[in-house]
C-alpha cells in the first residue's frame, strides 16, 4: 500500500513489541559465530523523526518506547532480554532526549556483526529515499525497489543459510490479512530452515481475527506466538498486536516468555 507512511505510528506500542522481539531473535542468532541474512520484507524509512510533523501529530511513541525506557530507569522494572534493543534507541539519542527512533532496517544493523547482511525492500517512493539515506556508507545492508510478495521468496534461501525473515505489512489492505500467510508459505517452502518473524495487529475484523488460524493452516510447524494488548478489545483502532515467530532460536521462549 503506497499511500501508507509509518512516520505516523514510529515507536508506539506496536513497534516496541516487534522490535524487541526481533532483538531477541537477532540477539539468539548471533550467539553462534556462522554469518547470517536479514531480509526485511516492508523495510520503511529505516529511522524516524519522532519531533517530526508525521511523528509528533499523534504522538503515539509516548505510549510505547517512550514510556518504556522510563521504566528502564527503575532497577528491575525491564527484563534483562530488552538491553539490547533499547541501547540501539539510546545509541542514535546520545544527549539522552528521545527525538529518533531505529526502524526494523536500523535496528538490525545495530545488533548484527560486520560478516552479516541486510536485504531491504521498499517501494514507497519516499520511504525508500529515507531508507537510503539511513542506511548510507553501511556495506551489510541492500536496498531493493522491490514487492515483498514477489521479492521475499526470490531472496530465499539466502546462500549463508541461517537467518531471519520480517514480515510486517501495514495491513491497511485487508487483503493482506490472506497474503501474508501465503507468503510466509511460499517462503517457508523454499526455505524451511530459516526463521520467520510476522507481524499482526489486533483490530476489529473478521480477517484480522482469522489471522492466526489461517497462518496455522499453512501447516508450518514450530510457531511460537507472542501477543501484547494494551486495552481491551474495542470497536476501532488498535488495541495492541502479535508476533508469530516460525523456528524460533534455542532459548528464545524462555527470553519472551
Amino acid at each position: 500500500m503506497l499511500s501508507y507512511q509509518h512516520e505516523y505510528h514510529a515507536g508506539n506500542h506496536a513497534d516496541v513489541l516487534k522490535h524487541a522481539v526481533l532483538a531477541c531473535a537477532l540477539g539468539a542468532l548471533t550467539q553462534k559465530p556462522a554469518p547470517l541474512r536479514v531480509l526485511d520484507g516492508f523495510a520503511g524509512s529505516g529511522r524516524y523523526d519522532l519531533f517530526g510533523p508525521e511523528a509528533s501529530r499523534h504522538a503515539e511513541y509516548k505510549g510505547g518506547i517512550s514510556r518504556l525506557l522510563a521504566a528502564a530507569d527503575r532497577p528491575g522494572a525491564v527484563p534483562a532480554a530488552l538491553a539490547p534493543y533499547l541501547d540501539a534507541v539510546r545509541a542514535l539519542n546520545p544527549d539522552g532526549r528521545l527525538r529518533q527512533y531505529p526502524g526494523s532496517p536500523a535496528l538490525a544493523l545495530a545488533l548484527l556483526r560486520p560478516g552479516d547482511v541486510v536485504e531491504l525492500l521498499e517501494q514507497h517512493p519516499k520511504a525508500e529515499r529515507a531508507l537510503r539515506a539511513a542506511v548510507r556508507g553501511d556495506r551489510r545492508a541492500r536496498v531493493h525497489v522491490r514487492d515483498a510478495y514477489e521479492g521475499l521468496p526470490a531472496l530465499v534461501p539466502p546462500k549463508e543459510r541461517r537467518g531471519l525473515v520480517l514480515i510486517d505489512p501495514s495491513y491497511e489492505v485487508k487483503d493482506e490479512f490472506k497474503r501474508v500467510p501465503a507468503l510466509l508459505a511460499a517462503c517457508h517452502r523454499r526455505w524451511p530452515q530459516g526463521v520467520y518473524a510476522v507481524w499482526y495487529p489486533l483490530i476489529r475484523d473478521p480477517l484480522a481475527e482469522r489471522f492466526v488460524n489461517r497462518v496455522v493452516a499453512t501447516g508450518i510447524r514450530r510457531l511460537y506466538q507472542v501477543e501484547v494488548a494494551v486495552g481491551p478489545p474495542r470497536r476501532q483502532g488498535l488495541w495492541g498486536s502479535g508476533m508469530l515467530l516460525v523456528n524460533p532460536p534455542f532459548g528464545l521462549d524462555a527470553v519472551l516468555g
